[in-house]
């Protein structure tokens, strides 16, 4: 199983006039919808698609209640999902209150088990050397959310939907 990467020249965030390097980068090929999802986990089970459809929505439900509820989810083969809250310093505990909260934030902290699976299944792929059927896949696909190992940004990328590599 590939991950692709592409090769991107980048500034340190940390030092801009540093002279710029080359990172490694994520590049998207598709993404998986929750009908694609449903039917892969159909064929792999043998259950049909409408009963994964309605196990998959309710499970993601019950997820959102207990989440909102204030539990931290621990789904071992994923990952712990959890909320935490941006908010404005108050002078004192007593100032803080609801209206101090600004955000709050949906955190999904991956466990052992998922990390490993990731790492060993994955091999590593420079997307400028694959075949041409995928060239079709273009540079708005590139996820910028990965680790170079040198303080690079983090955010999130546009991945194209009509790009399904499953």
């Amino acid at each position: 199983m590939a991950i692709f990467y592409q090769v991107k020249q980048m500034k340190n965030p940390k030092d801009s006039s540093a002279t710029p390097r080359y990172y490694a980068r994520v590049k998207s090929v598709g993404v998986v919808d929750e009908a694609d999802l449903v039917e892969r986990i159909s064929t792999r089970t043998g259950v049909s698609e409408g009963i994964v459809a309605s196990v998959l929505r309710d499970s993601m439900n019950e997820v959102v209640d207990l989440v909102t509820l204030g539990y931290r989810v621990k789904l071992p083969a994923l990952g712990n999902i959890y909320t935490t809250l941006s908010s404005e310093g108050e002078v004192t505990a007593d100032s803080v209150s609801s209206d101090s909260v600004k955000r709050v934030n949906i955190r999904l902290f991956p466990s052992v088990s998922f990390k490993t699976k990731v790492a060993t299944r994955s091999k590593f792929t420079n997307f400028s050397t694959v075949s041409n059927e995928n060239a079709e896949i273009s540079d708005d696909d590139t996820d910028t959310g990965t680790d170079s190992g040198s303080g690079g940004s983090s955010g999130t990328g546009n991945t194209g939907e009509d790009n399904n590599p499953l």
